[in-house]
């Protein structure tokens, strides 16, 4: 298959998206029976706090990661309105859309704005991502551009016939992973992974029920990457549904497994008093990171009804205890800088739209060189894995032509000092040499 063939595939079919819901109004039209739910989704670039101390530079829709959290039935007629306020292209992939998505409302530049509308009829559980098209699916979502979308069926499921009522609390539960660089990205390697915006986010503040509520979990996992388990700590389920559709009933078990955009609606009765974890059984490669959290079951709590899948908006630390930046340069902790010494071969990766290592430290006379590994090529900005390099401050000013995937660039750098440079098609994308 050729790029330009693969590009326009990539480009065409996979550009499809998507507290209470955000920016929603609900309208019957006088010319329709059905219900038209409207939202209002906006592209922009946001630090957010997602760990004590901890904070994260990267994409979102509405300011939050996860997303707002859109609530359908099955049957409505849906309105999206996407609005790019940022200074970078992006787009929107909804996956609740039985219908072609990319036409509409992908490769949305800086300050434009477009619409979907499109009839949701099929329940079920769904993720929506940015998607500018091509390559800058995957960059963006890896930035934390992505949310959840239920469109809840007309046929009830089976625990709410046979209890004759609705679940007590419903949890709406996004599971993502955080990164701090496209080459973890590319291999996935998370440094986080985490429930609903934040690392052990119902660890710091459980989530409090009674013994013999009803739980419904809506549950998601975003990925970008990784195989969950998701699991309860001393509880069976008694009913899951694949995809979040009553028509997949399963009956019993121990956990769901999800690949990446993949969900369940779980329905489970909380069987006794007392804490319940519940957790991605990856324990090593998601639990350890921020993916737990605790159902606290006592007699007679003030629980709440719903649990919503939409990110925290808190304060900014003043002084942070560690940045993670996943295009650009981060702390020292998670950036470090790689010391070359005379004669050393010096390779700087341009990948998942970041530089690796994104400093490096070299004597007067090093030869570096910059090689693309995003193989994604076609299509052009922010769409392309095409990159290039312009120094912005340094001894010596220099730029690169356009590289396509393998594609190398090299100088020698004989001056003292420090140099920073972007990728001029990815702005955001930061690295930093030090000549000594």
């Amino acid at each position: 298959m050729t790029k330009p063939l693969l590009g326009f595939i990539f480009l065409c079919v996979t550009a499809c998206v998507s507290q209470a819901p955000v920016n929603s109004q609900t309208e019957a039209s006088p010319t329709q029976s059905s219900i038209v739910k409207r939202f209002t989704l906006v592209a922009q670039h946001t630090t957010l706090t997602i760990d004590e101390g901890v904070i994260h530079k990267g994409f979102t829709f509405n300011g939050t990661s996860p997303a707002p959290l859109l609530l359908v039935n099955e049957g409505d007629n849906v309105e999206i309105t996407v609005k790019n306020i940022d200074t970078v292209t992006h787009g929107l992939s909804i996956h609740a859309a039985n219908t072609q998505t990319a036409l509409k409302v992908a490769n949305l530049p800086a300050g434009d704005t477009k619409t979907l509308t499109f009839k949701a009829d099929v329940p079920g559980v769904y993720m929506y991502h940015c998607a500018p098209g091509g390559h800058g699916i995957m960059t963006h979502t890896m930035g934390g551009m992505f949310g959840m979308m239920v469109v809840e069926p007309k046929k009830k499921f089976a625990l709410e016939e046979e209890l004759g009522r609705v679940p007590d609390i419903k949890v709406y539960l996004a599971q993502h992973e955080t990164y701090s660089n496209g080459r973890d990205f590319f291999d996935g390697k998370p440094l986080y992974v985490s429930f609903n915006g934040y690392n052990f986010r119902y660890v710091n503040e459980p989530i409090v029920a009674r013994p013999g509520d009803y739980i419904r979990f809506y549950y998601l996992n975003v990925g970008p990457n990784l195989t969950s388990t998701f699991h309860a700590v001393g509880g069976i389920w008694n009913y899951s549904y694949p995809q979040g559709n009553p028509a997949n009933k399963m009956m019993g078990g121990q956990s769901v497994l999800t690949g990446p955009s993949d969900s369940f609606v779980i329905d489970w009765q909380v069987p006794a008093a007392g804490p319940f974890l519940f957790v991605s059984h990856a324990l090593g490669t998601q639990a350890a990171k921020g993916a737990v959290g605790i159902i606290s079951a006592k007699d007679n709590a003030q629980r709440p009804s719903v649990i919503s899948s939409v990110g925290l908006t808190l304060p900014l630390p003043t002084q942070p205890k560690r940045i993670v930046d996943p295009f650009g340069i981060g702390s020292p902790d998670i950036d470090r800088a790689v010391h070359f010494h005379a004669g050393d071969p010096v390779y700087v990766q341009m990948v998942g739209n970041s530089f690796s290592p994104k400093i490096v430290e070299i004597p007067v006379g090093t030869n570096v060189t910059w090689v693309n590994e995003d193989v994604f090529d076609v299509l052009e900005g922010e769409r392309s894995g095409k990159h290039s390099i312009a120094v912005t401050q340094g001894a010596e000013i220099f730029a690169s032509p356009v590289l396509l995937h393998a594609d190398k660039f090299n100088v020698t750098l004989s001056k003292p000092g420090t140099y920073e440079y972007i990728c001029p098609l990815h702005p955001y994308m930061k690295g930093r040499i030090k000549v000594y």
